[in-house]
């Protein structure tokens, strides 16, 4: 394992607030399933290779939220979490 992101796998629940009216917003999903028809079924690591966005390096996943009170969109960037991240996380977990 490389690096996952902690909200696709379930771990944690997107809590972003819209920067412009500060609802919650939605988690509408990976940024990258949005690319085409296909998209869903590309590797995760294919699509940030592609996408202009030097996510693949700074091991974050993007993803698409939405604000039901102002009907805007914004991209959000999560932290990918490593081996010791995930370690601690499921310590903490069981504890």
């Amino acid at each position: 394992m490389d690096h996952l992101c902690p909200v696709c796998n379930g771990l944690l629940d997107l809590r972003e607030a819209c920067p412009l009216c500060s609802h919650p917003l939605d988690d509408s999903g990976r940024l990258y399933d949005y690319y085409g028809d296909y998209s869903p079924y590309r590797e995760i690591e294919d699509s940030k290779l592609s996408n202009g966005v030097p996510d693949a390096l700074q091991h974050r996943c993007l993803h698409l939220g939405w604000c039901p009170n102002c009907s805007e969109e914004h991209i959000l960037a999560v932290e990918e979490w490593d081996e010791n991240t995930l370690f601690r996380y499921m310590q903490a977990a069981s504890d």
